[in-house]
């Protein structure tokens, strides 16, 4: 049976109950409020008539009394008129009650006793009013004798017939209102019954809705709270019926079957996903983990656990994963700003003591995405640059030494050509003078890279270390551009120092910072046609740090070379006939990342370059750089 033919037909009682109890209270009101209707209708007229009836015998008494006390022809005649009229009046009445008899037999007796005592009233009242009788036969008459009772008499037993037939009457109408009382009180009786018996069925109703319908409902409720709440699939719902409920859950137990299919293939597909994850990186010597949202180590392959001493949580209560001190600010940006950290430089290595030597990594820490853009973990993967740092330092430390053996040769080499050109060991043909001209600037160009390298490998060496003091920015460019004023005025070119808004100390090293200032003027004075201009300028940022910007009006750099400045030995071809090493720029960047800085270049072709510096405020609590 259908849920929606089982309702109707629990309400279907109630409907009819509530129909019979209508039609039958519709009923007993409509036959009680018509009898009622009708008894008092026909005693209401019973007794008008009988009020009429003695009012107009009243008048005719009236007239009896009036004529026997006139002595006058006019005053007779008024009292028959009177008479007459009332008696018309009178017969009325008697007529209206003779057809209106109700109660039988009583009222049919009073009723005819009144007939007769009526028609003796007239003929007695006719005789009285006979124009031949004396006035002494009127007394007799009205008042009557001792064998007769006269008008008098009959006017006094119409008046008890009356009233008899008055008082039954009202009588019966009393009777009506003790029914009608009697009826409404059985009807009530009958309504507070059938109302009781119409709560009870509403109750058995909604008891049997309640067990057939909502408990069905609440089964399923409570077992997909289970479920959502604590995945708890094997969570049934009795089936009641072949209805829609019982349909529902069918369907119900259905697809919590299909859910533990479909949650044991998920589990199968996520155990083997993780084991070939697991195997992947497994594979790779270098040292790899995976840190999830909230900072515990979901994965990690055997040199990670060797190297880290870290291990698969396995859940999400675990410990988080304590990272060494270099990587814990970036790995912090992957896992809330999604930002890669790929650093290129041995500047950014991280050493670690693994079976007795120590080993440098290159870190890469990569955010994990899913594809709808949310966080799911990161990687972090730790390549080993040992050979290769050993390599660049082999290299670096080559560079030093050969610069520096060639540097004393070199500098003898350009002290016996300056000693030629003076003359001062005997003349020299024009021929001579040319080549020992070619000769000097070639030992000057030499030598100006045999220093870049010396300084560049200085740069480069750890244990070269840096000390940093307190510097005023605005003071630093006002050294460096009087460091290169003289070679500006005689190119032609101006130098201005802008900015008078104070700006914080920054922690470096003057000498070096002085060189890295110097390297960026020099190269702006270079590539800066005579007549233009260069300025200095000194500011700071939201965050604290403070920026240096250096800005000419030069020939600006090619979009397609700007990525290449800070290389070594890089130099943009066709834009200066002046020699150059092309470590400049690479020294800037050298310097900048040892005081950890950043330096950036921003040009455009035909309307100069700006290069901006920015270095970390000066920390008068540790003395040291104050990092954002």
């Amino acid at each position: 049976m259908r849920l929606r033919t089982r309702i109707l037909l629990a309400f279907l009682p109630l409907v009819a109950l509530l129909t019979a109890l209508g039609t039958i209270g519709f009923a007993q009101l409509d036959r009680t409020g018509t009898r009622i209707d009708a008894i008092l209708e026909e005693n209401y007229a019973s007794v008008q008539a009988m009020f009429r009836l003695n009012e107009a015998l009243e008048r005719m008494d009236s007239s009896f009394q009036f004529a026997l006390s006139g002595r006058t022809q006019e005053k007779e005649a008024e009292a028959r008129n009177q008479f007459e009229a009332y008696w018309r009046a009178f017969e009325e009445q008697f007529r209206i009650e003779e057809s209106n008899v109700t109660i039988h037999p009583d009222e049919d007796e009073l009723v005819t006793r009144l007939r007769t005592l009526k028609d003796d009233y007239r003929r007695r009242g006719v005789r009285f009013f006979a124009p031949s009788r004396a006035q002494t036969g009127r007394h007799a008459d009205y008042e009557g004798t001792p064998g007769d009772r006269g008008l008098l008499g009959t006017f006094r037993e119409i008046k008890v017939v009356s009233g008899e037939i008055l008082r039954i009457n009202q009588q019966s109408m009393e009777r009506a209102r003790d029914d009608a009382r009697h009826t409404a009180r059985r009807a009530l009786v009958g309504f507070g019954i059938s109302l009781g018996a119409l709560v009870a069925l509403v109750f058995g109703i909604a008891w049997y809705l309640l067990r057939k319908i909502l408990g069905p409902i609440r089964a399923v409720t409570e077992a997909a709270q289970a479920i959502g709440g604590s995945g708890q699939l094997d969570r049934e719902v009795p089936v009641f019926g072949r209805d829609e409920l019982g349909q529902l859950a069918q369907s119900f137990n259905a697809m919590t079957a299909q859910l533990r299919v479909y949650r044991r293939s998920n589990l199968d597909r996520m155990v083997r996903a993780q084991r070939t994850a697991q195997a992947t990186i497994d594979s790779f010597s270098d040292p790899i983990l995976v840190v999830d949202p909230g900072g515990r180590v979901e994965l990690a392959n055997p040199p990670a656990q060797g190297l880290l001493g870290v291990a698969p949580v396995g859940s999400d209560t675990g410990p988080m994963w304590q990272p060494p001190d270099p990587l814990r600010v970036p790995l912090a940006d992957a896992l809330q700003a999604q930002r890669t950290y790929q650093p290129e430089g041995f500047d950014q290595v991280v050493s670690f003591r693994s079976g007795g030597e120590e080993r440098t990594y290159l870190p890469q820490i990569r955010p994990i995405r899913s594809p709808e853009g949310d966080t799911l973990g990161a990687a972090v993967v730790l390549n080993d640059v040992t050979r290769f740092r050993l390599l660049d330092q082999f290299k670096s430390d080559l560079v030093a030494t050969v610069s520096h053996e060639l540097k004393t040769p070199l500098t003898s080499v350009r002290l016996a050509v300056h000693v030629l050109l003076e003359e001062t060991v005997g003349p020299l043909t024009p021929k001579q003078t040319e080549l020992l001209l070619d000769a000097r600037d070639g030992s000057e160009r030499l030598l100006a890279l045999i220093d870049q390298l010396l300084a560049l490998a200085r740069l480069q060496r750890p244990r070269d270390e840096t000390t940093f003091t307190p510097a005023d920015p605005a003071e630093l460019l006002r050294h460096a551009a009087e460091e290169v004023r003289s070679r500006a005025t005689d190119k032609h070119v101006e130098l201005a120092l802008t900015g008078n808004e104070p700006t914080p100390l920054i922690a470096v090293d003057a000498t070096r910072i002085g060189q890295a200032l110097g390297n960026i003027l020099n190269n702006a004075i270079t590539y800066t046609a005579p007549g233009g201009r260069i300025i200095l300028a000194a500011g700071s940022e939201a965050d604290g740090r403070v920026v240096l910007t250096i800005t000419d009006t030069g020939v600006g750099i090619p979009a397609e070379h700007l990525p290449h400045v800070f290389d070594r030995f890089f130099r943009i071809p066709g834009q200066s006939d002046e020699a150059g090493t092309g470590l400049g720029l690479a020294i800037v960047k050298e310097v900048v990342t040892a005081h950890r800085g950043e330096v950036t270049c921003v040009s455009e072709p035909g309307k100069g370059t700006t290069f901006r510096i920015t270095l970390p405020a000066w920390d008068e609590r540790t003395g040291a750089h104050h990092d954002h």
